[in-house]
C-alpha cells in the first residue's frame, strides 16, 4: 500500500474507532423501542422465504443492512438522502444509495426482498412508494413493512396531536385498515401480520409507555403494524 493510501487508511480508522467509543460511553437507557419487535418479524419472514438479494428502504443510520449481510443476503440499502437528512447522512455500517423511493428516476434492479422497517409513515405519498417497491421486487418477492398502525383509526400525523407523548418535526403518519387495502390493490398480496400495544392512547406515541402485548384481534389496543407481502405472481425460488 503507498503511503498515501495507507494514511488515509490510518485516518478513517482512527475515525472510526473515535466514534464507536464516544457511542460507547454515551450510552444512556431510557426505554426500549419498537425495533426489536420489528427487526424479529423481519428476519422470521425472511429466514422462511429465504431470498438472495435483499433491498431495505429508508436505512438511515441503522446497521439493519449490516445485519442482514451478516445473515447471508445481498444487500442494497437506499435513503432520500438530499430531501430528509438535512446535515447528511453518515451511516457506518453500510453504503446507502441516496434514492427517494417515490421518485427512483435512474434507480434500476429487481430484487427478492424489499424491507421498509419504520419509514412509510414517514413518506407523503405513501401508496407511490409501495408502487415502486413492488416494481423493485421480482414476481412473487416478499415485502416487509412496518409502521405506526391502529386498524380503525386513522391519523395523518400522530406528532401534531394534543395527546402525544413525545414529537418530532417530521411527518408520522398512523396507518389503518384503508390504507393496507390500497396497497393490496396495487398487487401486494397480504400474507401476514401482527398488531402490538405499545401505548395506552389510540394511535402511535399517544397516552403513555405501556407494557408490550401482541394483539390477538383488530378490537384490541394496538398501534404498531408489521406485515409481510408477495408480489402477485410467482414464488420467489429458494436455495
Amino acid at each position: 500500500m503507498n503511503p498515501p493510501k495507507a494514511l488515509a487508511r490510518k485516518a478513517g480508522n482512527w475515525y472510526v474507532r473515535r466514534l464507536c467509543s464516544a457511542e460507547s460511553e454515551n450510552q444512556r437507557f431510557h426505554h426500549h423501542n419498537e425495533r426489536s419487535i420489528e427487526f424479529r418479524f423481519a428476519l422470521e419472514s425472511l429466514m422462511r422465504e429465504r431470498p438472495k438479494s435483499v433491498l431495505d428502504v429508508g436505512t438511515g443510520t441503522t446497521a439493519w443492512p449490516h445485519i442482514l449481510a451478516n445473515c447471508g443476503f445481498v444487500v442494497t440499502a437506499i435513503d432520500n438522502v438530499r430531501d430528509y437528512w438535512e446535515d447528511g447522512l453518515l451511516n457506518r455500517h453500510w453504503t446507502v444509495l441516496d434514492v427517494d423511493i417515490t421518485n427512483p428516476k435512474e434507480f434500476r434492479g429487481q430484487f427478492d426482498a424489499v424491507t421498509c422497517i419504520s419509514v412509510i409513515e414517514h413518506i407523503e405519498d405513501h401508496e407511490n412508494a409501495v408502487r415502486q417497491m413492488l416494481r423493485l421486487l421480482v414476481p412473487g418477492g416478499l415485502l416487509v413493512i412496518t409502521t405506526p398502525y391502529s386498524h380503525a383509526n386513522y391519523c395523518a400525523n400522530v406528532y401534531m396531536r394534543p395527546d402525544a407523548l413525545y414529537g418530532l418535526n417530521v411527518l408520522c403518519r398512523s396507518h389503518s385498515a384503508a390504507e393496507i387495502a390500497k396497497w393490496q390493490s396495487l398487487g401486494a398480496e397480504l400474507k401476514r401480520m401482527e398488531m402490538w400495544q405499545l401505548f395506552s392512547g389510540p394511535v402511535w406515541a399517544t397516552g403513555n409507555r405501556v407494557e408490550w402485548k401482541q394483539a390477538a384481534l383488530e378490537t384490541e389496543p394496538h398501534q404498531l403494524g408489521c406485515f409481510e407481502f408477495v408480489k402477485a405472481g410467482e414464488e420467489i425460488h429458494r436455495s
